[in-house]
């Protein structure tokens, strides 16, 4: 992922990402303007006094003006959830999921079109987690193409469209999720893991013959797990009538 805004160059081959080629310096320079990277446990690398400063240095760094700096910052913080919060706090009295929004402001107060996680949930506790996945569905929402690394099959499932499997440095497979995971030997052979979600509706499957088991989340799964039953019930009441 590093090689997507040039903090890695090639050392063999090329690689252009949004038209820049990542082996020029002047291309790298336009290329972090659109691509935005955020690193895991992003919240150790804020510095500044105030979360105001600490969103506002990339900005100035791309030469704004102050009200362009302070518009861009405003809107960041807006975007994960933290419009209101007092610019003049110190970063380091946050918890630690609003440490890390306040850090993921900070790169789209550059306005990037990609943005790049790395594990964003990680060391996070239920609360924090569900913080920034809230933050994630938004940027998703706001039209922020979202690219990020996780080895939860959960996070996945429930947050991304397609996945991008690699093994030793080898593409595996790019498909959207309900065709990963509907595909178990390819799953179990990449040393992957079915969603929790999914194994649960799948115990089911012997009792309901018409459920589909590729749901990730809770509330989907409830209503597949319904369906189903009514399906059923409505099979045998049809059958018994016969009778």
């Amino acid at each position: 992922i590093q090689h997507l805004n040039g903090l890695l160059r090639p050392q063999e081959g090329t690689i252009r990402v949004l038209g820049y080629d990542v082996a020029e310096n002047k291309d790298v320079q336009q290329l972090r303007r659109h691509v935005g990277m955020v690193f895991q446990y992003p919240e150790q690398q804020l510095f500044a006094e105030t979360i105001y400063d600490d969103v506002a240095y990339g900005p100035k760094r791309l030469g704004l003006s102050d009200e362009e700096v302070r518009d861009n910052c405003l809107a960041a913080l807006r975007m994960v959830g933290l419009g209101d919060i007092d610019l003049e706090r110190s970063p380091f009295e946050l918890s630690g999921g609003q440490m890390r929004r306040v850090a993921i402001a900070g790169i789209l107060a550059m306005k990037p079109e990609v943005l790049i996680l790395d594990e964003p949930a990680a060391g996070l506790d239920p609360q924090g987690r569900e913080e920034i996945f809230a933050t994630i569905r938004g940027l998703q929402r706001e039209g922020v193409t979202i690219i990020f690394v996780s080895h939860s099959m959960d996070d996945l499932a429930r947050l991304a469209d397609r996945i991008l499997i690699l093994r030793n440095g080898r593409l595996q497979r790019i498909a959207p999720v309900a065709e990963i995971f509907s595909d178990r030997d390819f799953v179990l052979e990449n040393d992957l893991e079915i969603p929790a979600v999914m194994r649960f509706v799948d115990r089911f499957s012997a009792d309901y013959p018409s459920l589909d088991a590729r749901v990730f989340t809770a509330r989907a799964s409830a209503d597949r797990l319904i369906a189903a039953a009514r399906a059923t019930t409505h099979s045998e009441a049809v059958e018994e009538s016969v009778q």
